[in-house]
Parts: C-alpha cells; structure tokens; sequence
C-alpha cells in the first residue's frame, strides 16, 4: 500500500496546496486543495475520502473531484465521516446549489456522485489492501483522526488536532505502526492561540510522543505559513536525539 503527499499546508491564506493524501490510487485521506494537483484519470479513479472535518483546508479540494467525475463519467465517491461533521459540510460548504446536486446526481454505477457514510470512533473501513480506523481527536470543530494498516505497516494521521492522548494510546497499541503523519500550526509563542483552535505546539507534541515506539517515524504537516520556520526550528531543538522527525513535503511516498 502506498501513501502519496498531495499537500500538507494549513488554512486558506496560503496558495501551497492544502491536507490530501493518496492511499493506493483509489482513497483518499482528506481533500484539501492537493487533490487538485491531480490528473483526471486520476481523479476518477478515486472511490472514497476519509474525512477528518469539514473545515475547507481538508475539504477544499472536494468540488474539483466531483465535477470532474460528472463531467467525465465517473462514479463518484464516497465520504467515511461524523455525522457531525456531515451535517456542517450540508449546512455548509455543500448548501451551495450546484454542490447540492452531486447528493441525487446519479454517477456512471447509478448512485449519487456524493454519497456520505456517517461513523464512530472505532468503525473501520475496509480498503482493497488494508483498512482504516477512525480514531479520536481534540479540534474546535467535531474531529476525527485515522489509522491506515497496510500488509506490513500502518500509518497514524491526527488530522487537525489539539492534545488527544486517546489517539496517541491508541496509534502506540497498532502493532505494525511505522509512521504518524501529525500537525504541527505554531510555535509555542502562540501557545493560547493553539489551545483555544485545538492545535498543537511543539512542547506539547513532544509530550504526547512519549508513549509512541522510538523507532516509528514522526511526520510534521499542517504548518502555519507565517510561523512555519519557528515551529520547525523549535522542535528540532526541544526534540530527543533519536526521535525520527521530519518535515512533510508534497511528493513524499510512504509505503505501507
């Protein structure tokens, strides 16, 4: 199983792409604006997006995925989420007109282009060569995180997320974990601004990672533009010798 970087910045005042991931070449986690990046072949081979919230740097990229499969024949996706969080996508970003569409719109296999399937925390979600599970996470919206477990390795991604040591307890128990993909907004100068949006900073990811096995491999995303040097910089600091610990980047390929 293989897991593509499509983007990993934060927020909308950036024109980097935004939080999506490619499982394999037919799931995504995520679908931030890096799915735009995209060809369209691509983009209608994809059936389904794990979903960790609705806010738009996660979601932002899912109105070019849809009309590409109305406009080209495909079948749609599926959406793996909250209830929560289905209800503020179709309050939300969904209320717009053309988007509400995709909801009836039937795609080539005869179902709507969009289809949601709400979950719990704890609900897996088989993939063609592993599966997800919904894991729990700390934001100032409804939040999920998620595990991926491929045939030899598994991959833990916060999403957007404060301190949750539930998510960090239960990424630590997945026997084969290899690599978290967890964010990092600011730096711990912005300490209060981070606690009240449920974000982290590098002195609290520190101690969260803990309980996480040395060798697993930390990947820092969901950067701040404007304090993306300084957090980087701080962690690097405060970090133990023998923590793997990197940035990130668009193009990165972990294999699972």
């Amino acid at each position: 199983m293989i897991v593509s970087v499509l983007g990993t910045a934060a927020g909308t005042d950036t024109l980097a792409a935004t939080s999506s991931y490619l499982v394999d070449n037919n799931t995504l986690l995520d679908c931030g604006t890096g799915v735009e990046t995209l060809p369209t072949e691509s983009l209608l081979a994809i059936e389904r997006v794990l979903l960790t919230h609705a806010h738009v740097d996660h979601v932002g990229g899912l109105a070019a995925l849809l009309a590409c499969h109305a406009q080209h024949g495909g079948q749609g996706v599926t959406v793996h989420t909250q209830q929560e969080t289905v209800d503020e996508l179709t309050s939300g970003l969904l209320a717009d007109v053309p988007l509400t569409g995709y909801l009836t719109t039937p795609g080539a296999g005869g179902l709507p282009l969009l289809r949601f399937q709400s979950l719990e925390v704890g609900d897996t979600i088989p993939l063609p060569d592993g599966m997800a599970t919904a894991l729990p996470a700390q934001h100032r919206s409804p939040a999920i995180g998620w595990v991926i477990e491929g045939p030899w390795r598994a991959l833990a991604y916060t999403g957007d997320s404060g301190p949750c040591p539930a998510f960090w307890h239960w990424a630590a128990n997945v026997p084969s974990l290899s690599d978290i993909i967890c964010e990092l907004t600011y730096a711990s100068s912005d300490a209060e601004r981070a606690k009240a949006e449920g974000h982290m900073t590098p002195g609290v990811l520190l101690g969260l990672l803990e309980v996480i096995p040395p060798n697993v491999q930390i990947w820092i995303s969901h950067l701040s533009s404007a304090q993306r040097e300084q957090a980087l910089s701080e962690i690097k600091r405060i970090a133990p010798a023998n923590l793997n610990i990197a940035e990130l980047k668009p193009g990165t390929v972990i294999d699972l």
